[in-house]
């Protein structure tokens, strides 16, 4: 055999199975996907996670429906989720995360439009898991959910900054790091896992002297007001560890606000990100924030666009998804700093991530770290 000829016949199927899924895709109808948003358009989190839905949507062919509760409450997240549900033309899949009490309404609706669901961003609660059950389970209609490992991320979060303490005040073995953490009230899945890395990563470092301090995750005059007191402890701060974003902004402020230097006196850090805490990571105020699950939703897409074409991910990842966070600190800040814009995902060419357009690709890869390169 010719080396022409193998050639030939190596790569030849190889580019007649893209061809096919590249007809298949361009000659159905677009997708139509609804989104359902708990918030109000433009506000943090979750217009960051709709930033890039709407760019992968735009790669892979898929028309996004995205309906926002302008009220942020239980009884509007169920309304605006009823009326995507309903909407005509007929969604073929919903996007949501969970919401207690609200989702197993949801779900039996998408089951009885004919609707499939995919669920991202938080696990159900306890209460509730043995209602609703897993997915492809009694709702076979729920084809998969996909969760940040917030557990590890927070084991993460509490290393880097005893570290940060121990090191550049000189802690010694003998000399414990003191920790004030604002935890969650743990009525969330998200608050129990982050409470729960915070406490197992604990255990490990006897050197470590935690105090909790329960506060509602969302509160940065809350979080502010209790940093502030703080300053006055007799036992000294060294950390402030915060389940939310917020918690962490309103810490930094508040230890700003009582005179002490952040990044220097007291070591910061939280999860997620907006541009005043962003510029904080990058001036060192802050030292460290957990992030990257606000890619979830374009990760959704991906796979219920796959799922759809004939590529289950069942294989690969199975229906429930684990997906991990990263950490960013003002040493690796100017990395990733680019990538933090909405500019940036426009660039993104999600077909390579997609195994319906490159048939190669062995594996998913949900870290965020991999658009570094």
């Amino acid at each position: 055999m010719t080396i022409g000829n193998y050639y030939f016949r190596k790569f030849i199927p190889l580019l007649c199975v893209m061809l096919l899924a590249s007809i298949s895709c361009a000659s159905a109808a677009p997708l139509r996907v609804g989104f359902l948003c708990p918030k109000p358009p433009g506000q943090g989190f979750w217009s960051q996670v709709i930033q890039v839905m709407q760019a992968a949507a735009e790669d892979l062919d898929i028309k996004l429906q995205v309906r926002c509760d302008e009220s942020g409450s239980t009884f509007g997240t169920k309304r605006v989720g009823d009326q995507l549900l309903k909407s005509e033309p007929k969604l073929d899949y919903l996007l949501t995360g969970y919401w207690a009490a609200v989702t197993k309404y949801h779900l039996a609706l998408a089951k009885e439009r004919g609707i499939k669901v995919f669920i991202f961003n938080a696990d159900i609660k306890d209460v509730e898991e043995e209602e609703i059950g897993e997915p492809r389970g009694k709702y076979e209609n729920w084809i998969g959910h996909m969760v940040p490992d917030d557990t590890a991320a927070a084991r993460e979060l509490t290393k880097i900054l005893v570290d940060h303490a121990a090191g550049k005040k000189k802690k010694t073995t003998a000399d414990p790091v003191n920790i004030y953490a604002f935890v969650g009230e743990g009525f969330s899945t998200v608050t129990r896992k982050r409470n729960t890395g915070l406490r197992d990563q604990v255990e490990l470092m006897p050197q470590v002297k935690l105090h909790e301090i329960p506060l509602e995750f969302w509160q940065v005059d809350r979080a502010k007001e209790r940093a502030v007191e703080l300053m006055d402890d007799p036992s000294g701060v060294d950390v402030i560890w915060a389940g939310s974003q917020d918690g962490m902004w309103g810490a930094a402020q508040g230890v700003e606000q009582a005179g002490k230097i952040p990044g220097k006196d007291v070591f910061i850090g939280g999860f997620d990100w907006n541009p005043d805490s962003m510029q904080a990571i990058a001036d060192g105020r802050i030292s460290a924030s957990m992030f990257g699950h606000f890619m979830e939703g374009a990760w959704a897409l991906l796979l219920v666009h796959d799922y759809h074409y004939g590529t289950d991910f069942v294989d690969d990842v199975g229906v429930k998804i684990s997906t991990p966070m990263s950490a960013i600190t003002s040493e690796n800040y100017q990395r990733y700093k680019t990538i933090l814009n909405e500019a940036h995902w426009r660039s993104v060419d999600f077909k390579k991530r997609s195994k319906i357009f490159n048939p190669a690709l062995k594996s998913y890869n949900f870290n965020i770290s991999q658009f570094l390169d």
